[in-house]
């Protein structure tokens, strides 16, 4: 903890924040700025957002929770969860370009690509420097619960949820890290924080093997086999390459990964239950102190690096 750093924001201490999906809208909150261009929000009111938002974004009932989730007049899972992260804020019209770090937000360009959009891009090329709120609902348009999502800026976008390519976006971030800060590889220090995995035990039993469309998108335990495997693969593959090449590049202290497995009801992403949310935030208090040693220490090192950087500063 810095003791001496009395509004202390998770973007004083790090240089690049990335996030997809829900990760993505966490990096918007840990990063919109307020009016004197310091981070409106604390980690600590990011579970009170999705406890108090969650259910607004997704409406489940008793009677339609073994149902395939119904959407809106748009095909919109009832409300863009976009649209709750800048509610009442000045994210609303804040854009990338005044955020006080640099962040990180991937969606794909239906048109074109992966769009990594990063402060450094916007002073580049000023169609990239949208407007906050239109960047959270491009990053939280996931495939089957939410529809792709246009805006324009000076350019037309076509987007949906960069999860699909990018589900861990951390070696995508690494790239992007030392191609802005013009860095080397050995000085990157990374905290890698996962939302949770569904548990692999009794993944995609096929039974007879007689599937068509419809069990590709639904199965009686309110699984979606085709939407897990897209954002669960890229995952799993990302871990598997930054593990390696930072243990095998004798830099594994240089990168911390955390995440935990959860059952399939607790990893839905529409299970917005009252149950389920405290559920959730128990199970992530649990996972910082198992993993408060590392914290800890990860903690403790980018403090130094922030207090040394103040003292080069005013030398």
């Amino acid at each position: 903890m810095d003791v001496d750093n009395k509004d202390a924001r998770i973007a004083d201490y790090f240089d690049f924040i990335a996030g997809t999906s829900t990760g993505g809208l966490m990096t918007a909150m840990l990063t919109a700025p307020n009016e004197e261009k310091r981070p409106l929000f604390a980690a600590k009111d990011i579970a009170k957002f999705y406890q108090d938002k969650s259910p607004n974004i997704f409406l489940r009932t008793p009677e339609t929770k073994n149902e395939p989730p119904s959407t809106d007049q748009e095909g919109s899972k009832i409300s863009d969860p976009g649209d709750q992260a800048t509610e009442e804020s000045s994210t609303t019209h804040a854009e990338v370009i005044n955020t006080p770090a640099t962040v990180l937000r991937g969606f794909i360009d239906l048109i074109s690509d992966i769009s990594p959009e990063t402060k450094d891009y916007a002073k580049r090329d000023r169609s990239m420097d949208a407007p906050l709120a239109d960047v959270c609902r491009a990053t939280s348009a996931a495939p089957y619960y939410f529809p792709p999502y246009h805006f324009k800026t000076s350019k037309p976008f076509n987007l949906v949820d960069g999860g699909v390519a990018a589900n861990n976006p951390s070696f995508l971030a690494v790239c992007e890290a030392m191609k802005e800060k013009k860095t080397d590889f050995q000085k990157v220090v990374i905290l890698s924080l996962g939302t949770g995995a569904r548990d692999a035990s009794g993944r995609l039993e096929v039974g007879n093997g007689k599937w068509g469309i419809v069990d590709w998108l639904w199965q009686d335990d309110n699984s979606n086999p085709l939407v897990d495997i897209l954002m669960t693969a890229p995952d799993e593959m990302t871990e598997i390459y930054m593990s390696y090449v930072f243990q095998y590049s004798g830099l594994e202290h240089n990168y911390t990964r955390i995440q935990v497995e959860l059952k399939p009801s607790e990893a839905m992403m529409d299970n917005t239950s009252k149950e389920n949310l405290e559920s959730l935030q128990k199970i992530g208090r649990d996972l910082a102190e198992q993993n408060d040693a590392k914290l800890e220490a990860i903690a403790s090192r980018l403090v130094d690096i922030r207090k040394a950087r103040l003292t080069h500063m005013s030398a």
